[in-house]
């Protein structure tokens, strides 16, 4: 036979067991092995390469292979299956040359198959004891080479048969051999092998049917539940209560229904919770509003627990102070701190929760303004002022719940472009000497005015002198 033509043999047979094999895997936990849905098998395989060369049985004589095989079927009727093998031969040959060592190799095959069984229903019965089947298979294979190493692939068809031999319900002892066709980097050689078949997902042995006699069914209240599955045969019900009658119409059973005269609801036995409080409306003492059990089903009068009424308190859900009608106040000043702008130093309402200025502090500032000095027409602070604007940081630095306006301001003489750009840089010249000192930029910003604001005439020396100024004012943050 030309190798050529085996491929063409080999699909004829898988289509012809596909044509013959029309029923599907039985049921019956009875039938033979490989008849159910699955099947998995495994078992050792040994390949003569001799034998084929000598076109004589010579078995067993070198080289000789061998090796596990698994293999998975999928039993897609009662005649066919398909399926995958996986397995690996081993290889050791002694060479002619007695001074050389024996050549030890091996190497990885991987195959679909097509099988026909004999155990078909057509020819022998399903569950007979010996199950025969011919299989076709397209094998590839994968080695290296014993001398250089090389990886090698190849491609073969090997045809054969086998044998399940039944030991219980969904276990066989498998024999089988054949013959494999050389196709590509692949010797022909006759193979044998044996193992185990198991099947998987045997399906239950169904009991024959038994002839009974079937009574006409009786409907005695007509509402179209037979009295053999009515739970109220004498009342006309509904089939989601068996057959009893759910009065309200509310889907809570008549038999169960604690209110069967009021639309309720199923977790409350069919009883109503008009407020939605988890508190049926029997039980609730104010059944309207919600409410909580501790109180009657009444609302909480004091939700936050402060000792202030809901109806009083300013701030229900939070706890609170009493001076601050109910809402939080940390420092106790009487004002909450959502309106404090220091919630952490007490202060006065009129001064908005913040501790007032001491006169003596008002007293420093206003003095800084006037005798804060610069070199004549620059932004740059004379030594003199050093003293002064440590002051003034000191009081930035204690009182750190303000943020503070630096204000640069000059008399009328000169460009009045020059007097704004001036005023401003002296502004920024003592934020950034406060900076320095440990006040944050943050808290400050620097303004300049120039001549715009002016506080006195400056018709005079005095006036002009008192005009020439920087001043802090704190605002709150």
């Amino acid at each position: 036979m030309k190798k050529g033509n085996v491929l063409f043999y080999a699909l004829l047979i898988l289509v012809s067991s596909v044509a013959m094999g029309a029923k599907k895997p039985p049921k019956n936990n009875k039938s033979a092995v490989g008849n159910s849905k699955w099947s998995i098998g495994l078992g050792m395989e040994v390949a003569d390469f001799y034998s084929p060369k000598l076109d004589k049985l010579s078995t067993f004589k070198k080289p000789i292979w061998f090796g596990p095989r698994l293999t998975m079927w999928r039993n897609f009727n009662s005649s066919v299956a398909l399926g995958l093998d996986l397995g690996s031969y081993a290889f050791s040959s002694k060479l002619d040359d007695a001074t050389l060592p024996p050549v030890n190799t091996y190497n990885l095959l991987y195959s679909g198959l097509a099988a026909y069984k004999f155990n078909n229903g057509y020819i022998l019965k399903e569950d007979a004891a010996v199950a025969p089947y011919l299989f076709v298979k397209l094998q590839g294979t994968w080695a290296k080479s014993p001398v250089f190493q090389d990886n090698v692939n190849g491609f073969g068809i090997p045809i054969g048969a086998g044998i399940n031999f039944k030991i219980a319900n969904n276990v066989a002892f498998n024999v089988n051999g054949g013959y494999n066709f050389g196709i590509k980097n692949n010797e022909d050689h006759i193979f044998f092998g044996a193992g185990l078949m198991l099947d998987l997902g045997k399906g239950k042995e169904v009991a024959a049917p038994v002839d009974t006699v079937v009574a006409t069914p009786v409907d005695t209240d007509g509402d179209g539940i037979y009295d053999i599955d009515d739970a109220c045969p004498e009342v006309p019900g509904l089939a989601q209560f068996n057959g009893c009658p759910d009065t309200d119409g509310y889907g809570v059973e008549y038999s169960e229904d604690e209110c069967p005269t009021v639309a309720g609801l199923a977790e409350f036995n069919g009883c109503p919770d008009t407020d939605g409080d988890g508190i049926i409306d029997a039980k609730d003492a104010c059944p309207e509003v919600k409410g909580v059990a501790k109180f009657g089903g009444c609302p909480d009068p004091d939700r936050d627990g402060d000792g202030i009424v809901n109806d009083k308190d300013l701030c229900p859900d939070v706890a609170g102070a009493f001076s601050a009608q109910g809402c939080p106040d940390k420092d106790g000043d009487g004002v909450a701190d959502a309106q404090d702008k220091c919630p952490d130093v007490a202060g006065p309402a009129s001064n908005k929760g913040c501790p007032e200025l001491k006169e003596e502090v008002k007293k420093k500032l206003a003095f800084a303004a006037k005798n804060i000095m610069f070199e004549t027409g620059k932004a740059v602070i004379k030594p003199s002022s050093y003293k002064i604007l440590d002051e003034v940081a000191s009081i930035l630095n204690e009182f750190s719940y303000y943020d503070v306006n630096i204000d640069g301001h000059t008399d009328n003489v000169g460009d009045d472009a020059f007097n704004l750009k001036l005023s401003q840089e002296r502004a920024a010249a003592a934020m950034a000497y406060l900076t320095k000192k440990g006040v944050s930029a943050s808290r400050m910003v620097a303004t300049g005015y120039g001549e715009t604001k002016p506080q006195a005439d400056n018709k005079t020396a005095a006036g002009r002198a008192a005009n020439r100024r920087v001043e802090f004012n704190l605002i709150f943050k």
